[in-house]
Formats: C-alpha cells, sequence, structure tokens
C-alpha cells in the first residue's frame, strides 16, 4: 500500500495534484490510502470519489499524536511507501519513519524557496531516511540542490492536469452578463490566491501603465489576505474600472472560456498548473519567469514572458495581445498543442517509476 499525507486544509494546486495522482494510480490497481484533514476538501472529494481516506487532526510539524498514528497505520496496513505532499507532512512522517520503520520516504516539492539554513531544516531535508524528493519543475530541482541535496535524490515529476477536461468548451455568455462586460471588450484573466508571492500589486501597475486605446478588462479570480490591499492599489492608480476582482469561484472552465488572455505575474512558482488550464484552454499568456513558469511556456511562440516584477514590460505584453485578436489566436493554438506533454496521466506514470523503482513488483501486491 501507498501512504499518501496532506496536511492542507484547503483545495489549491497540491491537493489538486494529489487527487489527480491517487486517480491515475487506482487506474493501475495500486493500492493506497490518503490521510488528510478531517472535513477538508481533500477528504470530502476522495470520499465522493470512494477513494480511501483516514481523517486524521494535524496540528503542525510536531505533533506527537499525529506521528504515532501514521506509524501506527503504516504498521498495520502494511504500508511499502509513504509519499507527502505538503512541508508539514514531510516532517510528520519523518519522525514517523526515522529509527522505526523501513519503508522508503518520497517528497513532493511544489515551491521555489530554498529550504531555511537553521539546524532543524538541515536536519529535515537531509537525513538519509528521505529517499527521493520530486520537485515539480527544474527550477526546484536547481534550489534543492543548492541547499545541499543529493543530485541523486532529485527527480523532476512536472504536474499535469487532465486534458479531457478541455474537450468541450463550457457556456460564459452567463459571466459577461455578471460582470457587465461589453461585448467587443478584450477580457484578461488572472487565476491565483490573492497573496504575496502570486504578485498581482505587479499585475495592477502593468495595468496601470498599459497604453491600448482597445477596451479591456482584468479580471482577478481568488481569494486571499491581500484582498484589501490589492483594491486599495487599484483605486489609488485609477484601475478599478479595468479590473474586477471576482473573489472565489469554482466555475473556472467557464471562466477560462470566457477569457481572450491569461496572466500570472508570480514571483515564485512551482510550475502553476492555472497557465497549463489556460494553455489548454486555447489562450495566449502574458506571464513572468517566476519559478518553473519558464519550462511551461514559449517566448513569443505561445507567450510572452517578463522578468518578475517588470510591470513595464508585462504592460507592454498586454497591450500587444490585447490590440492583436490574430496574435491571441496563433498563441492560443500553439499553446493547445504544447500543453499535451503537461497531462495527469504523465505525472502519475512518471511518479509511479519512481515507486517501481523502490518496490518493484511489489508495488501492484495488495495489502
Amino acid at each position: 500500500m501507498i501512504l499518501h499525507i496532506n496536511t492542507s486544509r484547503e483545495w489549491r494546486g497540491g491537493e489538486q495534484q494529489l487527487f489527480y495522482l491517487v486517480q491515475g494510480l487506482n487506474q493501475d490497481k495500486i493500492n493506497q490510502l490518503v490521510v488528510g484533514q478531517p472535513n477538508s476538501p481533500l477528504a470530502e472529494r476522495c470520499q465522493e470519489a470512494g477513494f480511501p481516506f483516514y481523517p486524521l487532526e494535524m496540528k503542525g510539524e510536531w505533533d506527537r499524536k499525529a506521528v504515532k498514528t501514521i506509524r501506527t497505520l503504516c504498521t498495520e496496513k502494511n504500508v511499502k511507501l509513504i509519499h507527502t505532499h505538503t512541508a508539514h507532512a514531510h516532517t510528520l512522517a519523518l519522525f514517523a519513519k526515522r529509527n522505526h520503520l523501513n519503508i522508503p520516504l518520497v517528497v513532493s516539492r511544489r515551491v521555489d524557496f530554498k529550504p531555511k539554513n537553521s539546524f532543524f531544516s538541515r536536519w529535515k531535508y537531509g537525513h538519509s531516511a528521505n529517499d527521493y524528493y520530486l520537485p515539480v519543475s527544474n527550477r526546484i530541482k536547481e534550489v534543492m540542490m543548492e541547499a545541499g541535496i543529493s543530485p541523486e535524490k532529485l527527480i523532476t515529476v512536472y504536474s499535469g492536469i487532465d486534458l479531457k477536461r478541455f474537450g468541450k468548451t463550457p457556456s460564459s455568455d452567463y459571466l459577461r452578463e455578471e460582470f457587465s462586460i461589453p461585448k467587443k471588450t478584450v477580457i484578461i484573466g488572472n487565476i491565483a490566491a490573492l497573496v504575496d508571492h502570486k504578485d498581482q500589486e505587479t499585475l495592477i501597475r502593468s495595468v496601470a501603465k498599459m497604453k491600448t486605446d482597445h477596451p479591456f478588462r482584468l479580471l482577478i479570480v481568488g481569494e486571499g489576505k491581500l484582498e484589501k490591499k490589492l483594491k486599495a492599489l487599484s483605486k489609488e492608480l485609477n484601475t478599478d474600472e479595468k479590473i474586477t476582482f471576482t473573489g472565489y469561484r469554482k466555475d473556472i472552465p467557464a471562466l477560462l472560456a470566457l477569457f481572450d488572455i491569461f496572466t500570472l505575474t508570480s514571483k515564485e512558482e512551482g510550475l502553476g498548473t492555472s497557465i497549463l488550464d489556460a494553455m489548454a484552454s486555447g489562450l495566449p499568456i502574458a506571464a513572468t519567469k517566476g519559478g518553473g513558469i519558464g519550462e511551461m511556456l514559449h517566448q513569443a511562440k505561445g507567450a510572452f514572458l517578463s522578468e518578475v516584477g517588470d510591470s513595464d514590460s508585462i504592460a507592454k505584453s498586454l497591450d500587444t495581445l490585447v490590440e492583436s485578436e490574430t496574435l491571441r489566436s496563433q498563441f492560443g493554438t500553439f499553446n493547445k498543442q504544447s500543453v499535451k506533454r503537461f497531462s495527469c496521466t504523465a505525472t502519475s506514470d512518471k511518479t509511479k517509476l519512481v515507486y517501481y523503482s523502490l518496490l518493484g513488483d511489489s508495488l501492484y501486491e495488495k495489502g
């Protein structure tokens, strides 16, 4: 059995990736159990799909009770491999495994910032009980190597998306009406949590610098602690008529169908699956080179890429795309083909190869 551990109480990119992985492994009849927070979105979705889920209250990475429960689960369920999907899950699994359980530990790494240089962090990331790290981009792999992780323990496994979701374009007419957007207005979309590393501040400053006379509207989709600050900045820069904050939305496929352009201006980004969704929707993209974003996109073929924080360059990219319907169509067509290498099936298959390298044929044994 594979034991997945995720400590998040939210539903974001990492949880979606875990769900896709569990789905893929389930199709291959690989026995697995997901350990997650009770009443979390992950718990609900696993239970709805019929995937085995164990609700465990995990109160941070020093939760001794959670460590003990994980260790007991490993013994009672005959767990052959632990795969962690959050930083706190990594710590809990390491405490559960070290000096107690002779089973492999695989750690997914989705953020592109360097681990801290504290004694505990060096102990955690350098411990021999960590068998493999799976960074979701080569940029994260480089950062981990810079932190002293052995290259032999690092295997890049790109995040993937369910390409089948984009076979049929959903209706988005109701959204244009809901947000009072005139028909000829070009719609730019940003889907991301309103937090510092997503850097919507730079995006708002870019909009303030745009020079196009063509009507456009930016929809910022998401919620987060910076919402008030970002709205205040938009008002201060006189862009509030050009920018709409939609808040949290569940109708992402319809929003992607509404957009003419997608933009992401992150400072840091493991890979950025919202960009993959936009590519699969046939959208042209204006983005920064934060983290692994540049590994997904081709400059001047499907996207315009700018340096992190460069609002002048981003403004110019958006102006160019807003003014040229032909260019938007060319970029979108290119992205729709290019994204096929980032399928969730490819992610699952490569992860399965890592498991097989550690377990051999016992990966497929029940128990």
